[in-house]
């Protein structure tokens, strides 16, 4: 399996902190500082040139947060990731990379997520139920740098691949920041939030240097470097 080789500094490219950040030192992060997560089993780390990848296989993997109030964005914000997916979702139509949420269906602040048309798809929804999203098409087997952004001021969503803006649409919606509590609120990366609820949407593939901004960053602030090469 190929896995990326970072040439240039990801360091040097990230001009703003992430509010989360999976590196590739293997460390999970928020505001900078060391923080838990429940890595469920089907997750592992993959150590590679770079540093380290997370691979997502079996039935439920998943990296889980509970609803920690440092992760409730409510305003513009970002994601950015480095994913190598090997389908579009083999147990639900929807593999999600990122998921903001709760048990309740179609109240979803915000999602990263890969469905079953061969497309990646960044959305936010409000909490009277109106959503947005913009999608373009992934590959499979093969590594892709994905940012999706959500502008507070202007309303704009936008996708972008290595780098390169394939998608945008304007929205009056706006991510909500508070979740029901009796549904089991949290962040799932790699799945949805609650592996014992009335949802299941693993990734299968790799996911490496995810990154969640409160702000709206381009590509190059989002660290994707300007050389990528492989290797064994």
């Amino acid at each position: 399996m190929l896995l990326p080789l970072f040439v240039a500094s990801t360091i040097r490219h990230q001009q703003v902190r992430p509010v989360l950040w999976l590196n590739t030192a293997g460390e999970i992060l928020i505001n900078g500082q060391k923080a838990d997560a429940r890595v469920n089993p089907g997750v592992s780390k993959v150590k590679f040139a770079g540093g380290y990848a997370y691979n997502f296989s079996g039935a439920k993997p998943g990296i889980l947060f509970g609803d920690d109030p440092r992760l409730r964005l409510g305003g513009s914000l970002s994601v950015s990731v480095w994913l190598f997916p090997r389908n579009y979702g083999s147990v639900s139509p929807q593999a999600e990379i990122m998921f903001r949420g709760d048990d309740r269906t179609g109240l979803d602040p915000y999602f990263l997520v890969i469905t079953s048309d061969g497309t990646i798809n960044f959305a936010v929804s409000s909490e009277d139920g109106r959503a947005m999203g913009v999608q373009a098409e992934l590959p499979l087997d093969r590594w892709t740098h994905v940012v999706g952004s959500m502008d507070d001021r202007t309303g704009e969503l936008a996708l972008w691949e290595n780098g390169e803006k394939v998608a945008c649409a304007h929205t009056s919606a706006r991510p909500f920041v508070g979740l029901d509590p009796r549904f089991s609120p949290g962040i799932g990366i790699g799945n949805v939030q609650n592996d014992h609820g009335p949802h299941n949407q693993p990734f299968n593939g790799l996911l490496a240097d995810l990154r969640l901004f409160d702000s709206v960053v381009t590509p190059d602030e989002a660290g994707f470097p300007p050389f990528l090469s492989s290797r064994n």
